[in-house]
């Protein structure tokens, strides 16, 4: 597995596949896919993107911090869950934000994720809500730059 930054419309085969499921390409593709500065990663098996992550410069009203990023539409291909995809993609996309003196991370995640970004150093923040149409999420977070 290697992991590669990749254009925003690279994403949009296992976002619908996995976040939108029986979506249109309209669902996933994502305004702040093109904020500047934003980035997309991409962990290729062979020559197959296999799990996408986009990130983009967006602060959150509740956290502090002078340079936040927000991870959104993270997807991993059904067949490929619980093998590392994931985990690659994050700490090649912590390097890259470190790189850039980002100081925190956060993301609306589904609760089913909330135990595999604890394993990766995020903490959630509040009480769970719902994202209508898509299911209930937390707010979590992440600090980069490590003192």
């Amino acid at each position: 597995m290697r992991s590669l930054f990749i254009k925003a419309s690279d994403t949009h085969a296992l976002r619908l596949l996995v976040l939108r499921p029986g979506g249109t390409l309209e669902d996933v593709n994502f305004a702040n896919d093109r904020l500047e500065g934003a980035f997309h990663v991409g962990v290729f098996l062979k020559e197959e993107i296999i799990c996408v992550g986009s990130f983009y410069p967006e602060k959150h009203r509740t956290f502090k911090g002078w340079k936040q990023f927000r991870l959104r539409g993270m997807a991993t291909h059904p067949d490929q869950r619980s093998k590392g995809a994931g985990e690659k993609l994050l700490h090649f996309a912590f390097d890259h934000l470190q790189a850039q003196q980002v100081d925190l991370l956060w993301c609306n995640a589904r609760t089913k994720a909330v135990p595999f970004y604890e394993r990766l150093g995020f903490v959630t923040e509040g009480e769970v809500f719902e994202m209508p149409g898509i299911g209930m999420h937390y707010l979590m977070h992440r600090k980069i730059q490590l003192v």
